[in-house]
């Protein structure tokens, strides 16, 4: 993922210097600062895949944009603008020209994933993507609007620090305004089966257009469903494939993961780690986490060390998040008493990915300049996913989740590992007592108990999560809102 920054003020050059400064682990590029009458912008990339110049602007001076992001559907865009020719192939400036000939409705056809910001005369425009795949936070600096892509890069500046919402774009003299969701796609399913077999085809063409070309590509991969599913799809595709997992000694994903690297003839790599190791990572974790939630640096940990692993050998990861909340893959749903309980549960779980298990894909990539692509997110799957009965993603004489998923790729992959049980990142890696163990025998019951209460209403919910909170405070002290840091509900 690229660094973006700005300040809707003009005479803050070597304040959005800083703001970059403070997030230059997500590219190896020079900062590229553009300052213009009314406002100041800022990008840092990653130089094996980003070729373009950002920010951009139009000949003339009088718009210009920011940009973070991957489109899949530039090419359809790009054919639509008949006021102007492009230099290039840069989404930036496809998007740029969009918004001069259409205004801010062109935003609701961009397909993708994406942060940014235009500046039009003296008129700010702010947009992020409809799942907050590309974060997006903003403050104030003496009345003026700051903006970057990092909590950090804004919390010793502006006065609080907020997540600014997925699925909106917001103007400076209009307000903010949402642009119309995700809605499940129009197509007739005539059964299981048949959602099964047309769900391999999209996700195989969603990889497809998210690798960027002449790199080598990776997977984060778990030995989970996903994860699986996607190295095996990415096989097929690419000339080679690197493979890397993490965890602790003996920890079950390991042994899935080394089992589908050698199915697919993979070049594997595995980073095994222990307590030690765990705590010695744990505030450089919490730092790029930016998030206390106890379920969430727990996975970040795995996450953090295996996106270091991979960062060595690929500057592109396949990820496979989003699986689980597209196709019904947690504990809790099987307790939902009907189609549209479960219905309603899997649209939940998909809002809540931009705050916690998002937040910990980007910047576990982010900290170690490598970008990753998430098939599962591809707008087209997401719709075809939302498309297919609830009733059909559990379903089996065990109610095994992820049905349509498990069985498209049935024959790709070992029975073992496609029929697996669901186990969290954090379980299967074998993180789950790791920090716990410790937390307790360092923070007493009498500090946890006065400790706990937030002052918001909010409580922490173990020993284990104040020791992450703690170092969340000394990190960015109280200028972030408790509201804005997101929180797992279901464990």
């Amino acid at each position: 993922m690229s660094g973006i920054a700005g300040i809707h003020e003009t005479e803050q050059h070597d304040l959005v210097s800083q703001m970059l400064e403070r997030i230059d682990h997500r590219g190896s590029s020079t900062q590229e600062i553009w300052r213009g009458s009314d406002a100041v912008f800022g990008s840092i990339g990653i130089e094996a895949l980003d070729m373009m110049v950002n920010p951009v602007e139009t000949p003339s001076g009088e718009r210009v944009i920011v940009w973070d992001g991957h489109l899949i559907n530039a090419p359809e865009l790009r054919e639509t603008l008949s006021l102007h020719d492009l230099s290039g192939d840069s989404n930036a400036e496809i998007v740029l020209h969009l918004y001069e000939e259409q205004g801010s409705r062109a935003l609701g056809n961009l397909e993708g994933e994406f942060a940014f910001a235009i500046l039009d005369g003296s008129r700010l425009l702010l947009a992020r993507d409809r799942l907050g795949i590309r974060p997006l936070y903003y403050g104030f600096y003496r009345g003026a609007l700051c903006f970057a892509s990092e909590i950090k890069a804004i919390s010793e500046i502006v006065a609080s620090v907020h997540e600014f919402p997925p699925g909106c774009f917001f103007i400076s003299d209009q307000g903010i305004y949402p642009y119309r969701p995700y809605q499940p796609a129009s197509i007739r399913l005539n059964s299981a089966q048949e959602s099964a077999d047309r769900l391999g085809d999209l996700l195989e063409q969603a990889i497809k257009d998210c690798i960027p070309e002449h790199v080598g590509i990776g997977v984060w991969l778990s030995g989970g469903v996903d994860s699986s599913v996607v190295a095996a799809l990415a096989n097929l595709v690419c000339d080679e494939l690197h493979t890397f997992s993490t965890g602790v000694k003996d920890a079950p994903d390991l042994a899935y993961a080394e089992q589908v690297a050698e199915h697919l003839g993979s070049r594997h790599f595995t980073r095994v780690y222990d307590q030690e190791e765990a705590l010695e990572v744990l505030d450089r974790v919490i730092f790029h986490l930016e998030s206390f939630d106890a379920p969430l640096v727990r996975s970040s940990i795995g996450n953090y060390l295996v996106a270091e692993l991979a960062a060595k050998h690929v500057p592109f990861v396949l990820s496979g998040e989003g699986g689980d909340e597209l196709f019904a893959g947690y504990a809790y749903q099987k307790d939902c008493e009907s189609d549209v309980e479960l219905t309603l549960s899997v649209q939940n779980a998909i809002a809540a990915l931009h705050n916690t298990a998002l937040q910990r894909v980007d910047r576990s990539a982010a900290a170690h300049a490598t970008r990753v692509g998430l098939p599962f997110l591809d707008p087209r799957v997401v719709r075809f996913a939302l498309a297919i009965p609830s009733r059909w993603k559990i379903r089996g004489p065990q109610d095994i989740e992820k049905w349509p998923l498990r069985k498209a790729l049935a024959d790709d992959l070992p029975s073992e590992v496609i029929w697996r049980g669901k186990s969290k990142f954090w379980e299967g890696s074998g993180t789950t007592d790791l920090i716990a163990s410790y937390a307790e025998s360092e923070i007493s019951d009498s500090s946890f108990n006065n400790e706990r209460e937030l002052g918001d209403g909010s409580v922490l919910i173990s020993k284990e999560e104040l020791l992450y909170y703690r170092m969340f405070r000394k990190h960015f002290g109280e200028k972030v809102p408790i509201e804005e840091v997101g929180r797992t509900k279901h464990i």
